[in-house]
C-alpha cells in the first residue's frame, strides 16, 4: 500500500523543494510529511518550508493569534465600554454565553460574511421568537432587543481593539490572511502546495482558490473515486469541483481507487467502555508485532484513553499517543480540587469530610501516613464535625514540618486573593515534588499543575477581571478540562494511538476506531452558537449537516488505504450513554461492495456467576486459647447472638479482635441514638431507686428531660451538628420517644405499684458446663429491674421496633440456638438467667420497644412455662452452644446473611 503522503512526495524532486511551500492540516500531518520526505530523497537538500494551515495563516496575517479566553477578556471590555452600565452583567456570566459569542464572530470571520448585514437579520429573528412584534413591549424584552442591536457594535470594536495591539482570535486572522494574500504571494518566489484538506472555510476557498488562479500553487487531494463519486464523505470535494472555476476547464481528480479493494472488516457491538477497552486489548493481541508500526488505534471518545492504556497487551512494546493525556484525568486533579474546595467554600471552620478529603488522599498519604492517622484518631475520637481553622493548623503544627506547610497553605486560604491563592498552590507543588523524586509520571503531572497555574497568574497579570475567585474557578475548570500532558514517544514506531483529527492525511493497513455511536461518530445536533438554523443555512455558515460529513470523509478516508479495519460501538441500553449504532457503519453493511469482508459480532462480558464457597475456618490451639480467655472473662449476649447471626463474624469480631473502624459520626446514628436514650432514662430514674413511684414524680421526669437529652447529645455532637438537617429531626424523634414512654409510665403508675430495683446493672453468672474444665463466665447490663405490683420484671430497651411474636419460645426450643430469628428473646432469657436466684414465681422478662410503646411491655413467654421454668430450659440451650463454640473439632463455618 503506497499513503497518501508517499504519493504526493514521489512528485517532487529535490530540485524543486527549495522553491516550495507546504501547507497541511494539521501539525502531526506536516511531521508526517516532513519524514517522508527526508525518506524519500537519496542526495542531502534543505528541508522546504512546511506548516500547518493555522501557522500559515498566522505567518499571512502578520498578527499574534490569541486564544478564546484572552478574546473573551477583550471582549468583556468591549461589552462595559459599549453597555449601559444598569444593564451591564457581571463577569461571571458573560463568561458563560461570551464563549459562544467569539465562536459564533470567529464563524462569521472564517466565511467572510457581512456583520452589519448578518447580526440584522439575527436581531429579526430574534424579534419575531420572542414576540417583540407586539405593542406592549416589557422591560425585558427590549432589553433582549437592545442586546441584538447592539452586537454587530461589539464585533466591529472587538476587531478594532484586537488590530490596534496587533492581536486577532481565528476568524480574524483568516480575514487579515485573505485582505494580505496577493502581497504575501507576490513577495515570495515559491510554490505553495495544499496537501490533505476537506471542509474549507470561505476565507481558505478564496485562498486557494487565489493560488491556483495565480498559477502559484497545487492542491492535493485525498479522496477515492468511489467515496468522491457517491459518499458524503465527498460531498465538499463535489461542490469545489462544480463551483470552483479552476476546475470547470480542469477535472477534479481523485487520489485512488483503493477503497474497492479486498478489506477485512469488522464491527463489534461492546456493552459500555470499559468492554471496549477490554475488547481493543484482545484484538491488539492478534496482530502480528511486524504490523504494529502499520496500526492505528483511533479514539471516537478520548475518554478511553486511560482504560485502553491498562488493556494493552503484553505484545505491544512500543506506543505513540498523539493526543496526549487530559491533566483533569490525573489523579493529582482530585486533591487540588480538595484545596480548591476549602478556598472556595470560605470558611472560618472546617468540615471533617473536607480534611479527610485532603489528608487522605495518595499525593499526602503516601509520604505521611503515620501522621495522618494521627490526625484522623483525634478527629475520630473527639467526633470532631467542624473545627476552627486556626484550631486544626495548631493541632498539625508538631507532626511532620513538610506535612503541616502543606495543610497551612491548603487550609489557610480564606480571604486571599486569587494570586496569594496560585502562588500557595504553586508552594505545595514545590513541597510534593519532593516526595516523588523517585516516580517519574507523577512528577509529569506535578509539573503540568504547576504550568497551568503558572498560565493562569500570567492571565491574572494581564486582566484584573478575574479576582473574584467564583469567575477565577469557572475558569480554572474550563482551563483544566483543555489541558493535556504530551506523551514522549516515536510518531513513527510502534502502535499508534490518536483521535480522529490527528488521523488526517495519515494512512495505515490496520485500523481500529472505537465509540463509533451516533452522538460520537458523528456527534449529531448539538452546537453552541446563537446563530439559528435557518440563518446558518442561508450564509452557508457550517451546520451539523456539514459537521457529519466532516466526520464521515475523516471515517471513509481512513478505510480507504486500510486492508483491515475493525470498529466498537457500545450496545448497553442502560443508563445515559448513546447506544445506536452510527450510520457509518449501518452504510457499510447496507451498501456493502463484493469486495469488502463484513463481519458483525455482539461482544458480551463473561456472565457465569462464581460459584459462592462459605468460608470455614479450623480451630487451631491459638484460637482455643483465645476462646478459653473469652468465656474466662465473661461472655455477652450480644457476642452470642453473633454467632448465631454468622460463626465467621464472632471468629472475626471475638476471636480475632476485629473492630469496626471509628468514624465520625455527622449524623446520628442508630446506635447512638440506642444509647442516649438509654442513658437519658438512666440517669432520671436513678435518683427513685427503691422508692415506689408516683405521678409527680413522672411529672418531673417529664419536665426535665429535654435538658437531660440535650445535654447527653452535646456530649457526642457539637452544638451546631444538632441545629439542622436530620439530626435535628432524629434528636426532636428521641425527645417524642421518652417523653411518650414517660406518659405511659404515667399512666402504669396511677393503676400500678411500680418500685425500681436496679437500674443499667452489669450483672454476672459462673455456669459449671460439663465436658469444660473451667468455669464460664456469663456477664451481661439489664437496662432495669422493677417490681411490678411487688412482682420481678427485667425490661430490656429497644429503640427499635420489636414485635410480641419476636419474643415467642419455639416448640421444644427447635433452632433456638441456630436462628438469629429468636436473637431478642434469647438476650431477655440471658438477662433472667442473670437474675435466676432472685425469679419468683410471678417473675417476667421482656422488652419495651420505643417504636411499639402502644404494646407496652412485652413478655417472652411459653405457653406451658413460667419464666423460672423457661430460664432452667434456656440454660440447657445455652450450655449446649457454648459446648458448640468452644469444640475444637467444630470449625468456624459462614452462613448466608
Amino acid at each position: 500500500m503506497e499513503s497518501f503522503i508517499s504519493e504526493v512526495v514521489s512528485r517532487f524532486g529535490i530540485e524543486s523543494l527549495h522553491s516550495s511551500y507546504f501547507i497541511l492540516p494539521s501539525r502531526r500531518a506536516a511531521q508526517a510529511f516532513s519524514k517522508e520526505l527526508l525518506q524519500n530523497q537519496k542526495e542531502s537538500f534543505l528541508l522546504p518550508t512546511i506548516k500547518s494551515i493555522e501557522e500559515f495563516i498566522e505567518e499571512v496575517s502578520e498578527v499574534s493569534l490569541i486564544d478564546n479566553l484572552e478574546t473573551l477578556f477583550h471582549f468583556y471590555d468591549i461589552y462595559k465600554e459599549n453597555t449601559n452600565p444598569n444593564k451591564q452583567e457581571p463577569l461571571e456570566q458573560v463568561y458563560n454565553w461570551g464563549q459562544s459569542i467569539i465562536q459564533d464572530f470567529n464563524e462569521i470571520d472564517r466565511y467572510q460574511i457581512n456583520s452589519e448585514q448578518f447580526f440584522g437579520n439575527l436581531k429579526a429573528i430574534k424579534d419575531l421568537e420572542h414576540w417583540s412584534n407586539s405593542e406592549i413591549k416589557t422591560e425585558l424584552v427590549k432589553n433582549y432587543i437592545e442586546f441584538w442591536e447592539t452586537l454587530p457594535k461589539y464585533h466591529k470594536e472587538l476587531k478594532a481593539k484586537l488590530k490596534a495591539e496587533n492581536k486577532a482570535y481565528q476568524g480574524m486572522a483568516y480575514q487579515e490572511a485573505v485582505s494580505k494574500m496577493k502581497s504575501f504571494v507576490d513577495s515570495s518566489k515559491k510554490q505553495f502546495y495544499f496537501i490533505g484538506f476537506n471542509a474549507l472555510n470561505s476565507c481558505e476557498e478564496t485562498i486557494f482558490q487565489y493560488i491556483l488562479s495565480e498559477k502559484r500553487g497545487e492542491i492535493f487531494w485525498d479522496i477515492d473515486t468511489h467515496l468522491l463519486k457517491t459518499n458524503s464523505a465527498g460531498m465538499f470535494m463535489r461542490t469545489y469541483s462544480k463551483n470552483w472555476p479552476f476546475y470547470s476547464s480542469k477535472e477534479f481528480e481523485a487520489s485512488s481507487n483503493n477503497f474497492r479493494n479486498q478489506k477485512n472488516i469488522s464491527l463489534y457491538g461492546v456493552p459500555k467502555k470499559i468492554g471496549q477497552a477490554k475488547l481493543i486489548g484482545d484484538i491488539l493481541s492478534k496482530i502480528p508485532n511486524q504490523e504494529l508500526g502499520e496500526t492505528a488505534l483511533i479514539l471516537g471518545d478520548e475518554n478511553l484513553l486511560q482504560p485502553i492504556l491498562n488493556s494493552l497487551p503484553k505484545n505491544i512494546k512500543a506506543v505513540n499517543v498523539t493526543m496526549g493525556l487530559p491533566l483533569e484525568t490525573t489523579s493529582f486533579a482530585s486533591f487540588f480540587d480538595a484545596i480548591f474546595s476549602i478556598k472556595t467554600s470560605n470558611e472560618t471552620d472546617l468540615h471533617y469530610k473536607q480534611i479527610f478529603e485532603l489528608i487522605e488522599h495518595p499525593a499526602l498519604k503516601k509520604s505521611f501516613n503515620e501522621d495522618i492517622q494521627f490526625i484522623k484518631k483525634q478527629l475520630n475520637e473527639n467526633n470532631t464535625v467542624f473545627q476552627p481553622k486556626g484550631d486544626f493548623l495548631n493541632d498539625v503544627e508538631n507532626l511532620n514540618s513538610s506535612l503541616a506547610e502543606i495543610l497551612r497553605l491548603s487550609i489557610n486560604n480564606q480571604d486571599i486573593s486569587v494570586d496569594e491563592f496560585l502562588k500557595n498552590c504553586l508552594e505545595v507543588i514545590e513541597l510534593l515534588k519532593l516526595n516523588f523524586l523517585e516516580e517519574k509520571l507523577s512528577l509529569e503531572y506535578l509539573f503540568g499543575f504547576k504550568k497551568l497555574f503558572n498560565k493562569l497568574r500570567n492571565l491574572l497579570s494581564e486582566s484584573d477581571l478575574i479576582n473574584d475567585f467564583r469567575i477565577f474557578y469557572q475558569i480554572y475548570l474550563d482551563t483544566l478540562s483543555s489541558e493535556t500532558l504530551d506523551f514522549e514517544g516515536s510518531p513513527y514506531e510502534g502502535l499508534q494511538i490518536m483521535g480522529m483529527l490527528e488521523s488526517r492525511v495519515l494512512d495505515f493497513k490496520n485500523i481500529i476506531i472505537t465509540s463509533v455511536n451516533e452522538g460520537v461518530l458523528p456527534s449529531g445536533k448539538s452546537q453552541n452558537s446563537f446563530i439559528p438554523f435557518d440563518l446558518k443555512k442561508a450564509y452557508k455558515l457550517p451546520t451539523y449537516r456539514e459537521k457529519d460529513a466532516i466526520y464521515a470523509y475523516h471515517f471513509f478516508r481512513l478505510i480507504q488505504r486500510a486492508d483491515n479495519c475493525h470498529f466498537t460501538y457500545n450496545n448497553s441500553t442502560s443508563g445515559i450513554e448513546k447506544a445506536e449504532k452510527s450510520r457509518f457503519l449501518t452504510q457499510l453493511e447496507t451498501f456493502s461492495r463484493p469486495e469488502h469482508s463484513i463481519r458483525s459480532y455482539a461482544v458480551g462480558s463473561n456472565t457465569e456467576a462464581e460459584k459462592l464457597s462459605l468460608e470455614h475456618v479450623e480451630k487451631t490451639p491459638e484460637m482455643m486459647t483465645r476462646l478459653k480467655s473469652l468465656f474466662v472473662s465473661g461472655i455477652s449476649p450480644s457476642a452470642l447472638t453473633t454467632y448465631i447471626r454468622n460463626p465467621i463474624d464472632f471468629y472475626h469480631r471475638y476471636v480475632l479482635g476485629l473492630k469496626e473502624l471509628d468514624e465520625i459520626e455527622e449524623d446520628i446514628s442508630y446506635k447512638t441514638l440506642g444509647t442516649v436514650i438509654h442513658d437519658c432514662l438512666d440517669l432520671m430514674y436513678r435518683n427513685y431507686r427503691n422508692k415506689v413511684l408516683t405521678e409527680n414524680d413522672v411529672d418531673k421526669m417529664l419536665s426535665n428531660y429535654p435538658k437531660t437529652l440535650t445535654m447527653l447529645f452535646e456530649k457526642k455532637f457539637q452544638e451546631q451538628a444538632l441545629r439542622q438537617g436530620k439530626n435535628l429531626i432524629d434528636f426532636e424523634i428521641a425527645k417524642q420517644q421518652i417523653k411518650r414512654f414517660l406518659l405511659q409510665e404515667k399512666k402504669d403508675v396511677k393503676r400500678n405499684k411500680i418500685e425500681i430495683v436496679e437500674l443499667e446493672k452489669v450483672g454476672d453468672k459462673y455456669l459449671d458446663i460439663d465436658g469444660i474444665d473451667f468455669k464460664i463466665k456469663l456477664k451481661g447490663t439489664v437496662d432495669r429491674v422493677d417490681l411490678f405490683n411487688d412482682k420481678i420484671r427485667i425490661i430490656d430497651y429497644k429503640t427499635g421496633k420489636v414485635e410480641a411474636k419476636q419474643l415467642k419460645i419455639p416448640k421444644d426450643w427447635v433452632d433456638f440456638t441456630e436462628d438469629y430469628k429468636y436473637s431478642k428473646a434469647f438476650q431477655v432469657l440471658f438477662y433472667a438467667l442473670l437474675k435466676e436466684d432472685n425469679l419468683d414465681e410471678g417473675a417476667e422478662a421482656g422488652i419495651v420497644s420505643f417504636k411499639n410503646l402502644k404494646t407496652g411491655f412485652m413478655t417472652c413467654t411459653d405457653s406451658s412455662l413460667n419464666l423460672k421454668e423457661m430460664v432452667a430450659e434456656f440454660k440447657i440451650e445455652l450450655e449446649t452452644l457454648i459446648l458448640e463454640i468452644l469444640n475444637s473439632e467444630i470449625p468456624f463455618t459462614e452462613k448466608l446473611v
